[in-house]
């Protein structure tokens, strides 16, 4: 009943003195480290070199002054009527239907986008079309925007231009 295994005495003696002799060499580094750190080392003379200029951002800047010269008055300028009147505006169609609840799901579709749509309705030939529109844009990067944002969302659209 008695085959087990029992482990040297000087097998734990040795582990010991190897775990006392890593601790003993951590403790040394670490006086070492101490002791060179408290060390004061002489400040270093500056080179004392006199065709350099100085400049200290603290001392200059409050001392620099700027005069501004108020600006002349002058009237404003006049806008062009001729540019304003023949101005494009632009109009997205994205959709024309023939039932209303159809364009209604639509526009709520252009919402969840964050897209504002308005429905107009128009007759046709006796037909009548519930077509949901984005716009007038003034400018093409809001016009740009918007088609983009039809396109990455595979919402069929018709660019229109209005005078």
């Amino acid at each position: 009943m008695g085959d087990s295994k029992k482990s040297s005495p000087w097998l734990w003696i040795s582990l010991a003195l190897i775990i006392g002799l890593f601790v003993a060499f951590i403790l040394f580094l670490d006086h070492k480290i101490v002791k060179s750190s408290r060390e004061q080392r002489p400040p270093e003379a500056e080179p004392t070199d006199i065709s350099k200029p100085k400049f200290d951002f603290y001392t200059v800047l409050p001392k620099r002054q700027v005069d501004i010269p108020e600006p002349e008055q002058t009237q404003p300028p006049v806008p062009n009527q001729a540019a304003d009147e023949t101005a494009v505006l632009y109009l997205l169609q994205a959709g024309s239907f023939h039932k209303m609840q159809d364009a209604d799901r639509r526009k709520a579709e252009l919402a969840f986008l964050g897209l504002e749509a308005i429905i107009n309705t128009a007759e046709v030939n006796g037909v009548t079309y519930h077509r949901v529109e984005l716009g007038p844009f003034a400018d093409g990067g809001a016009y740009s925007q918007v088609e983009r944002q039809l396109i990455e969302n595979d919402i069929q659209f018709i660019r229109k231009t209005v005078k």
